[in-house]
């Protein structure tokens, strides 16, 4: 089973989130894969950040779309790193052990992010994951589609199609399955809550030869549920109890 740890192990707030030392950490706990988020700078630089803009990860303000990346590692961040790009992250954890889930947050990103692990020849190390722009949060603007283009650039690597419970819902467990095998998608990546209401999602995957990755389990409880029910993967704050 894949242990990610979600943006590292911010269940540690020293360590922040997103940054190296929050990932190195969550390895150490006992994660066997990380999960991260990438948007690009100004200058088209992919940097490895959850929000739209730095205000609430560092001590700088601003989008990050409007600063430059030499501006933006005058930054720090609440453990005193700078913001990493993605291709640092792949710099320093390119074992071939680890798993990287890395989560597009704006159009066209998952294009860079595909470009780059294959540059780094980590295409069996990375998956590329979105959701779609209809279940998206305010500041996000991927796509499935843009999983789906990135795809045809590099088809070696594997991409995951998120959704939250009320977009799955719309579809029907059965359809969001049946759409991620149109896209020739390795898994998909449910919130746990919505598997403990229909477990049988689980079942429908694997039945298509698919993975899935539930996201973000914290406690005990339904870590140890979400074992029970046969997930692939378990994305949690708190990699250490995985």
């Amino acid at each position: 089973m894949l242990k990610f740890g979600h943006r590292g192990a911010p269940g540690f707030p020293r360590y922040g989130e997103n940054t190296i030392g929050s990932f190195g950490l969550a390895l150490l706990c006992g994660a066997n894969a990380i999960e991260l988020d990438v948007r690009r700078t100004k200058d088209g630089v992919p940097v490895v950040i959850h929000d739209e803009t730095i205000d609430r990860t560092t001590n700088g303000s601003g989008k990050v779309g409007d600063i430059l990346y030499r501006d933006l590692k005058l930054f720090q961040t609440d453990n005193g790193e700078t913001i990493p790009t993605f291709a640092q992250v792949l710099d320093r954890f390119d074992e071939k052990f680890i798993f990287i889930n890395a989560e597009a947050k704006e159009a066209g990103v998952a294009q860079e992010i595909g470009r780059i692990a294959s540059a780094w020849e980590m295409e069996k190390n990375v998956i590329v994951s979105a959701f779609d722009t209809d279940d998206n949060d305010p500041d996000s603007s991927s796509s499935w589609e843009d999983l789906t283009k990135m795809k045809v650039l590099y088809p070696n690597i594997p991409i995951a199609l998120l959704a939250t419970t009320k977009k799955i819902k719309y579809l029907g467990y059965g359809e969001f399955v049946a759409r991620a095998k149109e896209k020739y998608a390795h898994a998909i990546h449910p919130p746990y809550g919505y598997i403990l209401e229909e477990p049988d999602l689980v079942n429908v995957a694997h039945s298509a030869k698919m993975r899935i990755h539930v996201w973000t389990v914290n406690s005990r409880w339904h870590i140890w549920r979400m074992k029970r029910l046969g997930v692939d993967g378990i994305i949690s704050d708190f990699p250490q109890r995985l």
